[in-house]
């Protein structure tokens, strides 16, 4: 039996890319193409990285694992109004913070049997359409890298189930969410912060 590289199918799936025709060049530039494994996390690296990862969530108990360690980015935007200045010899705008977005989430992976490659995954395709039709906040569970964000709960906003042509027992999907803050907690964790700058 052949070996069977997950990872591999993966960046496949996801960057749409085919097997290098220049060995020669493939060899010196293949570190670019390359995708860290959550392993590698530290404080320095940036949002906006991808990395292979086991993500569990769980809504009111019921425990959902996305298939074969999809890759995981997380970004963030701020609003900011920019007002231009008057003058002849001014430059720039004037800056205006007005609130940070949720931070954004992109969930690429692939739907396959690692046992039985040939057999379409339904079973796994109905669980990630089970859990998109849940219409309310998810928990992460144990995710070190969403940790690093403060990111306990998402919120999945759609899923994409593109076409792999030639390959009848794969499916690949990209999940959009967004993160989720407790309203509640917010409001507490503010007052307990006012509390102590009083005490």
């Amino acid at each position: 039996m052949a070996e069977f590289n997950i990872k591999e199918i993966l960046i496949r799936a996801a960057f749409d890319y085919v097997g290098p025709h220049f060995p020669q060049w493939w060899k010196k530039n293949k570190i670019k193409y390359g995708l860290p494994d959550l392993g590698a996390i530290n404080s320095k690296q940036l949002l906006g990285a991808k990395y292979f990862m086991q993500l569990k969530l769980s809504y009111k108990g019921q425990m959902y694992m996305l298939p074969n360690e999809p890759l995981v980015s997380i970004g963030l935007t701020k609003t900011i109004v920019k007002t231009v200045t008057v003058g002849k010899y001014k430059k720039g705008t004037v800056k205006e913070y007005i609130n940070t977005d949720d931070y954004i989430i992109s969930i690429k992976g692939v739907c396959v049997d690692k046992y039985d490659p040939e057999v379409y995954p339904s079973d796994q395709v109905k669980a990630l359409d089970e859990l998109v039709n849940i219409n309310d906040a998810l928990q992460v569970e144990e995710n070190a890298f969403f940790e690093l964000f403060g990111i306990r709960s998402i919120v999945i906003e759609d899923i994409q189930f593109d076409e792999m042509i030639g390959e009848s027992g794969m499916q690949r999907y990209t999940i959009k969410a967004i993160s989720d803050t407790d309203f509640f907690a917010d409001l507490n964790e503010k007052d307990q912060t006012k509390i102590n700058l009083l005490a």
